[in-house]
């Protein structure tokens, strides 16, 4: 079996051929800039994993996904994130559940609170396209993991290429909102019948802009009986501004998972209290250089990590997938909670920790 590990640009690719150089497995990494409590880091996503029938249960991947970890300190890359196909599957190289999936469907005629919003306009111009971009990285900069975007590629404006996009400026001219939708609709006899308005994409720098995209969708109203709004785990706001509850319907599917991969920068993004404290961590793992003690410091709302020998007293043992639920933010996390979290042993209930982290609006649009 040949192995071969290429590079081009921020894209990296792994794979296992035959000797007849046919792919046997396969694996795609991509460096990105994630958000974690207003910071970037710098980090990768792992997909296009896949083993041919035949190959499976060789290793491959382990291989494969041992490399992406070991060149994690030569390219910088703080968290490693993936979509899995199974979670107890990648728990075993480190990963752990961070974001779950939120879909949200109600009837259309339950927007029956906001105005009508004839204002937004098409992105059909580079200038719209990139309003959209910073709208968007407006919108992602304090919600976990959501990753920065550069250029306006992902915002077609040629007409029939990709979804629908239409993007709200406010009085001043500044834009605010965006949203893309697709609608499902099939043929019946005689006329097109509605299946659903798909709210596929989104963002908002103000409330005044969350109510506009969502009066937009009023003027589908008599074309489309329900709405569907996809991947919005990280907008909580449109929980508080919905108020049919009755009427609307939420479904949760568990999604992205995390792998630490440089626990003192994941911990120095971090945002902290004002008051000063401080707590020590214990992180079991597999790789050298993530395992260890480490003490954190905070005060003013940032914080310094200095890493301490192991022999020193800990107010928190935790495996290095605990991390990734802390820090992430994935419950609001008690002393009475995270004694039910698997390979974490706390020491010391009283520990300042329990201050640092909370729970986090977390969630991406891409499927990668």
């Amino acid at each position: 079996m040949n192995y071969t590990h290429t590079v081009t640009d921020d894209h990296h690719y792994y794979e296992f051929k035959t000797e007849d150089n046919l792919s046997a497995s396969h694996m795609t990494v991509i460096t990105r800039i994630s958000h974690l409590c207003g910071n970037e880091l710098r980090s990768c996503t792992v997909g296009g994993v896949g083993t041919r029938p035949e190959f499976r249960r060789e290793g491959y991947v382990r291989s494969m996904l041992t490399d992406v970890h070991n060149a994690a300190p030569e390219n910088g890359w703080a968290v490693s994130f993936l979509h899995p196909f199974s979670f107890a599957y990648y728990r075993k190289f480190g990963y752990e559940k961070v974001a779950d999936e939120k879909i949200v469907t109600f009837p259309i005629s339950k927007l029956d609170f906001l105005d009508r919003c004839s204002d937004l306009v098409p992105v059909n111009t580079e200038q719209r396209a990139a309003d959209c971009t910073a709208v968007y990285n407006a919108f992602a900069k304090n919600r976990g993991i959501m990753f920065k975007r550069f250029g306006t590629d992902i915002f077609p404006t040629a007409e029939g290429e990709g979804r629908p996009t239409y993007l709200r400026y406010d009085g001043e001219g500044k834009p605010i909102a965006y949203i893309s939708y697709d609608s499902e609709k099939y043929f019946d006899v005689n006329k097109m019948v509605s299946v659903a308005l798909h709210v596929r994409e989104f963002a908002f720098t103000t409330p005044e802009g969350l109510r506009d995209i969502l009066g937009f969708l009023r003027m589908f109203d008599g074309e489309h009986d329900t709405v569907i709004i996809h991947n919005c785990a990280m907008a909580p706001e449109i929980d508080l501004l919905l108020p049919h509850y009755m009427h609307t319907a939420y479904e949760l599917r568990p999604d992205i998972m995390a792998r630490i991969l440089d626990v003192p920068a994941v911990l120095t993004a971090h945002s902290y209290p004002d008051r000063e404290g401080s707590f020590t961590l214990r992180v079991a793992d597999t790789l050298d250089f993530t395992r260890g003690s480490y003490r954190v410091d905070f005060g003013g709302g940032e914080a310094k990590v200095t890493r301490i020998a192991d022999t020193l007293p800990c107010d928190l043992d935790l495996d290095i997938t605990a991390l990734a639920r802390l820090v992430y933010g994935y419950e609001e996390y008690t002393p009475a909670l995270t004694a039910y979290m698997p390979g974490v042993t706390l020491h010391n209930p009283n520990s300042s920790l329990f201050e640092a982290f909370h729970k986090q609006p977390t969630g991406l649009f891409e499927h990668f």
